[in-house]
């Protein structure tokens, strides 16, 4: 007669295939756990030249290529700080999409957080924005419109000029 300790435990046929199966959703959860937690690198954001023209006396164009054209305007002016303004862009080309604005002193340490643009339709878009108050007579603006053409994003910089008159600066 065979004593219990002498007896080997017998495991039903297959049951190494389970164990293999386990491990190897276990690797699979830990690989996409890891992939999931370590960030990506953000994708360059590329800097256009700054714009030749004057947003408080002109709309400015942008032309890239042969079929994008964003044009840039601001609907109340001239921009005078402290007062809300509007800035209306339309693009010519379905690929563009202006996602926000921002506005800083050249001169002068302020400016405003980004302001999102919304569709207008027609491929036109608004955001508002409110220059902070100055008390500078004068100050050099630059606005940076950040937009995406086909899943990549730009910065074009504008420069603008503000005067506010009986300030001394």
């Amino acid at each position: 007669m065979k004593t219990p300790a002498s007896i080997a435990p017998t495991r039903p046929p297959g049951a190494g295939l389970g164990d293999l199966f386990g491990f190897l959703l276990t690797l699979l959860a830990l690989v996409i756990a890891w992939k999931l937690a370590v960030p990506r690198p953000a994708m360059p954001v590329a800097t256009l030249p700054v714009a030749a023209c004057n947003l408080q006396r002109e709309s400015c164009q942008l032309t890239l290529g042969d079929a994008t054209r964003i044009d840039l305007r601001i609907l109340e002016r001239p921009i005078a700080p402290n007062q809300p303004f509007t800035i209306e862009g339309h693009v010519a080309d379905s690929a563009v999409r202006l996602v926000a604005a921002e506005v800083h002193g050249i001169d002068v340490d302020i400016g405003t957080p980004p302001s999102a643009f919304s569709g207008a339709g027609n491929d036109t878009y608004r955001a508002m924005l409110n220059l902070p108050f100055c008390t500078t007579s004068r100050t050099t603006w630059q606005m940076t419109i950040l937009l995406t053409i086909d899943g990549r994003d730009l910065k074009w910089p504008l420069q603008f000029q503000t005067e506010t008159v009986g300030l001394h600066g």
